[in-house]
């Protein structure tokens, strides 16, 4: 048996799980789907509070059934819903179906924006005849507005992130390799507490717990689908600090996700050793008047794709639309997005979006200018949707960081 004493303990209680699952019960009715079977990691997670490998099966009422595979043992600690049951063999899905919902029923949900091929398969050749219908977005959606418990760790992120801020003057020099800077950064966030991943959702879409990249080789493009990836110590990994020195007067970021119990925080700060030239500069605060506006006066209701046009608009009138998340036809075209157990949750400031800002949803904001030229400057930083505005959560200061 396994020594309680030894796992963490998550916080979240029955209560709050069983809200999550009732939401997603009352979206399951809307549809007319008779289950939802949930077995990706961060979605496992949201509606158990374990993360141990199998499945959570969800009916319109919203009741639940933990079925788990590796381990059961530790689910059981884990988890504080009531109904979870050990399974050793994929067949035997079928049965607990059967057990705790009389019969396998007609229409079924899955995620297909995440689920295998092969594993669909093998869920048509199980439970034959039934109408298997995408449930992605039901589950992103429920997903998609936190509650106080979820803030409450993404917060933890945010102050990880800033306390290591306030270590780049003593853990950054002239010399230093991005990768050196980036893992001295990264080591102190887990010092910290940090949890030591960054899920994505979505094909080939891979994170790491931190960036940070100087220079020109902040402003080289990569297959990620954001505005910085830096250019990584390997082709294998086109992401994060490289081999380049890191040198006087050049732009240096860090963009960190550090987080608490499955949920991440997102922020960005521009650094330089001496100071930036002129132009970078202007730039930067051009990023921060941006994110300033974003922070006083967006409201609930809001269209997400408005915000996007609004900011590359003040772009665009600064002279900098070419630069805006990227440099010219490589450039990103959103602004923000949600963040919580993945990294880009919805909803996402983008062009011709269909979201609009609501009340509970947690963002980040990151303007960011790429000048190939000399390198990238940038600010992130994150907010909780409010009935009356919205609410930074970040504590960094908004100023150039001087090493």
């Amino acid at each position: 048996m396994i020594d309680a004493s030894l796992l963490p303990v998550s916080g979240v209680t029955r209560d709050e799980l069983n809200q999550r699952a009732k939401r997603l019960g009352e979206a399951l009715a809307r549809k007319d789907i008779s289950l939802a079977i949930i077995g990706y990691n961060p979605d496992l997670f949201y509606f158990t509070g374990s993360i141990q490998q199998g499945f959570v099966l969800i009916s319109p009422e919203g009741e639940m059934v933990y079925c788990a595979r590796k381990d059961p043992d530790r689910a059981l600690l884990e988890s504080p819903l009531e109904t979870i049951v050990a399974f050793s063999r994929f067949k035997e899905i079928r049965l607990v179906i059967e057990r705790f919902f009389g019969k396998v029923p007609g229409k079924i949900a899955l995620s297909f924006d995440v689920m295998p091929v092969a594993l669909f398969n093998r869920f048509k050749a199980l439970l034959g005849k039934v109408e298997f219908v995408n449930g992605s977005d039901l589950v992103r959606s429920c997903r998609m507005i936190k509650s106080p418990l979820e803030v409450q760790d993404i917060v933890k992120g945010v102050e990880i992130y800033d306390k290591t801020i306030e270590q780049m003057p003593h853990l950054i020099r002239e010399g230093m390799t991005e990768a050196e800077a980036e893992a001295a950064l990264l080591f102190f966030m887990r010092r910290l507490g940090h949890h030591g991943m960054v899920r994505m959702r979505g094909w080939n879409q891979e994170g790491i717990n931190g960036y940070l990249y100087a220079g020109k080789s902040s402003a080289v493009p990569t297959f990620l689908d954001a505005p910085l990836g830096g250019v990584g110590l390997t082709p294998a990994i086109a992401m994060g600090g490289g081999t380049h020195k890191i040198q006087r007067n050049e732009p240096i970021v860090f963009d960190a996700s550090p987080g608490s119990n499955g949920y991440i925080s997102d922020q960005t700060r521009t650094a330089v050793i001496g100071e930036l030239s002129s132009r970078l500069e202007k730039a930067y605060h051009i990023a921060v008047d941006m994110i300033q506006r974003f922070e006083t006066e967006a409201a609930p209701g809001d269209a997400c794709s408005d915000w996007y046009l609004k900011l590359r608009d003040m772009a665009r009138k600064a002279g900098l639309e070419d630069n805006f998340m990227g440099f010219r036809k490589k450039r990103v075209r959103y602004v923000g997005h949600g963040i919580g157990l993945e990294l880009n949750e919805w909803p996402v400031l983008g062009e011709g979006l269909p979201w609009r800002l609501e009340q509970g949803m947690v963002l980040a904001v990151e303007p960011k200018m790429v000048f190939p030229e000399w390198g990238a400057v940038g600010i992130e930083n994150d907010y909780l949707v409010t009935e009356a505005g919205v609410k930074r959560l970040s504590i960094t200061n908004n100023e150039i960081i001087t090493l």
